[in-house]
């Protein structure tokens, strides 16, 4: 086959200046000014500001400009909400980086796919996505999926002889084979690009939960009209003036509605995915994050993400030449040696990898081997057959070579029913051990075979290695906190048995009266005997992905949330069929990564369990604003409309009404939003319900929104007793300021083991807490304020009065949470 040195490093530069990065450009993101300027477009926003002008035109400047200051404010606050979303999410879609194997100058290296230029030489195998289109060089059974860009879902023959057949293209799978390809065009210059460009921009997925959230939203619209609709006609009869009326209805029904609440999930998610991102998990789906968080099982992998994938050939059996010289010839990967390092990268698949290592430090270069001959025809590795099969020409003899699972290995082998009996044996032995056992075979031909199973029978058994990879060290904790979550943890794996209950042992996964099972063993069960075992079931070895498959299937099948994890293209149709479906971000093939809810960048089991700790978090922040927001105006509503209905004058003003949904729907909303984590949301089982909020939500709802009525209206009836209006609407205000921070305080508390935590470490939540509550007395107190706000000083008999009154909420609270605690002990 043709050497291709590919460009040098300073051609490729020259080039990328010229053409640019090797990415499809989407439609360009909202400005800082349109982010503000959506700020004003909601149609309460914008009746508010007509309304608040007229009144400056009637004379009533002071409520005109505040309420016009209170609606800036308020656009202000959303727009940095807003603006830091935007950031933080097109700052996630830089961190998913795709590799690509490239020639430039003669050695083979990775690189970002956003750095190929036009001239670059790409190398691919089956699984990976192309990078650019390209023409062929050199081909080997290539089959590409060309669905992305045709529609059509049955993969395509590729190969250098036919002129449309020797085109690929950006976006396409590699199905089958593999290839050495030269890069015609890169990006907008693509076929791929040239489609994107007339398209407007994909809408972005809403997730289950936004979709819910936007109901509840729809529902507290329908209640903001009805309530101020209310107020206005009961106003109106009872001859209040009607520009006053008019600023009341719409203030009532801008209070109503909590406006931050789509700006305060967006950034939560965002917020969140960060961390997610930051502990090397990135999150390609958004609608993963609830199942994610409610996961009950994880499925996993074991090389590589149990284990340390750092593959050594420890041990040989056999004839330690003939098995390096299968190794090196029978083998994808490839050596790049590190100069700074003085040791070599491994570029492929690591298992690979290791006998080319072993090789380079016998003082056998895969280079020379390859050189001195050539490959004619190649059977790539099957997961079904467990082997990978060559046919190799050097000094005008054809051989074949094999590597693969021993027994796999073994049964196209010529061998005794002793001496069959003896390697079974002995490999047996490394497995026990926790070595990965890799056999070997060959036999010389005279002619090529034209089909897989003429080329893999009566085979000469050269011997085998054991690969040792020692499971990580983080892997065991992680388990144990999966455990104390209420997640179990199972391990499905291609390797044989013995070696899986070796590691399974060792990293505390595998119980007394737990089963290890074969995918032979269980593809004998029926779904009924499958299910009645799978509880007991805690390893899965030598499975298919069919297999892999159905054991997701029967899990979910039994109520179970799953989340999977997976690398190889067959690993895609049970990374779709789970609940979250996480590839490996290192040897996982982009197939896997496309068909995927997550990759984790590091391949590390840990780091799936530190990502479900996540998920959890950001579901509880987003209920926890939710609840608040929700809480604080559904109360305030009842108060304003039932002071309507009993013939008093409006309890609140429209600027006290505006100034209480600043503070409610400002900062806290926010702290809430993006709480720490807290160290026991991994000691409590699953969420069981599908729904956002429980039946105890619901009966927190009512009290809450019945106590912040109450005290407000009980507050308001002492200050006209004792007083006068403008002392009623101060007492008033102030309850309900104290009444939300009490709220507040109640929703961040929501799970006992957070008061373990010192609040003062929570800095937002401090500043939205006591922010409000240092304000306030401003207000009432100095002259200018109170007389904008058209309250009176509230004198300090009164004020006493007030703050148990608002009290009565967090009492409530504590008595709710002692009597769930002594329910639950």
């Amino acid at each position: 086959m043709k050497q291709n040195v590919g460009l040098s490093d300073k051609q490729a530069q020259k080039l990328l200046t010229q053409f640019g990065f090797n990415e499809i450009v989407g439609k360009p993101r909202q400005t800082p000014f349109q982010i503000f300027f959506t700020q004003f477009t909601s149609l309460l926003v914008v009746l508010l500001i007509i309304a608040s002008v007229a009144s400056l035109f009637l004379g009533d400047l002071l409520d005109g400009i505040f309420i016009l200051l209170i609606v800036i404010i308020n656009g202000i606050l959303g727009f940095i909400q807003e603006y830091k979303a935007e950031k933080t999410i097109a700052a996630l879609k830089q961190m998913t980086v795709t590799a690509v194997r490239v020639i430039r100058g003669g050695v083979e290296q990775k690189i970002d796919s956003k750095l190929l230029v036009p001239g670059d030489v790409v190398i691919l195998e089956e699984g990976d996505k192309i990078p650019a289109d390209a023409t062929l060089l050199e081909s080997l059974h290539l089959e590409t999926n060309e669905a992305s860009l045709t529609g059509e879902s049955m993969p395509v023959e590729k190969n250098v002889h036919g002129e449309g057949k020797r085109l690929i293209y950006l976006g396409t799978i590699v199905a089958k084979g593999r290839a050495k390809a030269l890069v015609t065009s890169t990006g907008m210059q693509t076929r791929f690009g040239r489609i994107a460009s007339s398209l407007s921009q994909i809408k972005e997925e809403e997730t289950p939960l936004q979709k819910k959230l936007d109901v509840l939203g729809k529902q507290l619209g329908i209640l903001a009209i009805v309530a101020s609709g209310t107020v206005f006609i009961i106003g109106f009869f009872a001859k209040h003036p009607l520009i006053e009326m008019i600023l009341t209805s719409i203030s009532l029904a801008v209070a109503a509605v909590p406006e931050g609440l789509p700006a305060v999930i967006t950034i939560t998610l965002a917020v969140g995915m960060q961390r997610m991102a930051r502990e090397k998990a990135i999150l390609r789906k958004l609608s993963s994050i609830e199942a994610l968080g409610s996961a009950t099982v994880i499925a996993t992998d074991k090389t590589g993400t149990l284990t340390k994938n750092e593959m050594r050939i420890t041990r040989v059996w056999g004839d330690a030449d003939k098995i390096l010289t299968a190794g090196v010839i029978c083998n994808n990967a490839s050596l790049v040696f590190k100069h700074d390092h003085d040791t070599y990268d491994v570029l492929g698949d690591t298992t690979e990898g290791s006998f080319l290592l072993l090789a380079a430090e016998k003082g056998l270069l895969a280079e020379q081997v390859k050189r001195d001959g050539s490959l004619l025809e190649e059977f790539a590795f099957d997961p079904v057959l467990k082997m990978m099969t060559v046919v190799w020409e050097s000094n005008k003899q054809k051989t074949i070579y094999t590597k693969g699972a021993p027994e796999s290995v073994l049964k196209s082998c010529v061998l005794d029913e002793q001496s069959r009996q003896n390697v079974e044996n002995e490999f047996r032995e490394y497995a026990k051990e926790g070595l990965r056992v890799i056999a070997l075979a060959y036999k010389n031909v005279e002619h090529t075979p034209k089909t897989r199973p003429a080329a893999e029978r009566d085979l000469t058994f050269i011997g085998f290695v054991g690969i040792a990879d020692p499971p990580r060290e983080e892997v065991k904790d992680a388990i144990a906190v999966a455990e104390a979550a209420g997640i179990r943890t199972i391990m499905i794996t291609g390797d044989n048995e013995l070696t899986a209950n070796a590691i399974g042992t060792k990293i505390g996964l595998i119980k007394i009266d737990e089963e290890i099972i074969t995918g032979k063993q269980f593809e004998q069960l029926s779904d009924e005997e499958a299910l009645g075992r799978l509880n007991s079931i805690r390893i899965f070895a030598r499975t298919t992905p069919d297999q892999k498959l159905r054991i997701v299937q029967l899990l979910q099948k039994m109520g179970h949330v799953v989340a999977v994890t997976g690398d190889g293209v067959n690993d895609a149709l049970a990374l779709k069929q789970a609940n979250v479906g996480v590839a490996m971000g290192i040897t996982g093939t982009d197939v896997a990564k496309e068909a995927a809810d997550m990759i984790i960048t590091d391949d590390n089991y840990a780091t799936l369990v530190t990502a479900v700790e996540e998920g959890r978090t950001i579901f509880d922040n987003i209920k926890s604003a939710v609840k608040y927001l929700v809480g604080c105006n559904v109360g305030e509503v009842i108060a304003v409309v039932i002071g309507m209905l009993l013939g008093w004058p409006l309890i609140l003003t429209p600027l006290q009404l505006l100034y209480i949904n600043l503070v409610t729907d400002g900062l806290p909303a926010i702290a809430l939003a993006v709480t720490p984590k807290h160290d026991g949301i991994m000691k409590r089982k699953p969420r069981a319900t599908k729904n956002i909020f429980s039946s105890l939500d619901g009966v927190w709802f009512l009290e809450v929104s019945v106590l912040t009525a109450v005290t407000t209206l009980v507050a308001f009836w002492v200050g006209q007793k004792l007083g006068s209006l403008e002392l009623a609407r101060a007492m008033a205000f102030t309850t309900i300021i104290l009444v939300q921070h009490f709220i507040l305080l109640d929703v961040w508390t929501r799970d006992s083991s957070i008061l373990k935590k010192n609040i003062f470490a929570d800095k937002i939540f401090l500043l939205a807490f006591f922010g409000p509550l240092m304000l306030q007395p401003l207000l009432i107190y100095i002259p200018l304020l109170s007389g904008i706000f058209r309250i009176t000083q509230i004198p300090l008999i009164q004020l006493a009065l007030v703050i148990p009154l608002s009290a009565v909420l967090l009492v409530s609270s504590e008595i709710r949470k002692a009597v769930f605690l002594r329910r639950n002990s």
